[in-house]
């Protein structure tokens, strides 16, 4: 305990570590209120989705106009780090 005094650069708290661990605690939580295996896997899913997309209201929008769009289905289109998926889907700032 006594090296956090010693180093100054050591951080005294560990906000971002808590803070980094967060959704995948609160998915494995909210798996808990799944009733079938299929359904925590849609969680999952639901809940990584979100996390990678960049806003998520206008990420399943240009999602949900593409396949309206779109008769093939080319998935890396509809991937949230495809370039014009990032470029429609910007955070404002």
């Amino acid at each position: 305990m006594e090296k956090i005094y010693e180093i100054g650069e050591l951080p005294l708290a560990n906000n971002p570590v808590e803070q980094a661990i967060r959704p995948a605690t609160l998915v494995r939580k909210n798996s808990l209120f799944a009733t079938t295996i299929a359904g925590a896997k849609a969680n999952a899913i639901w809940y990584s989705l979100i996390q990678t997309a960049i806003d998520v209201s206008k990420y399943l929008n240009y999602i949900f106009s593409l396949l309206e769009q779109r008769k093939e289905v080319d998935v890396e289109a509809y991937l949230p780090w495809n370039s014009e998926a990032k470029e429609s889907c910007a955070v404002a700032n």
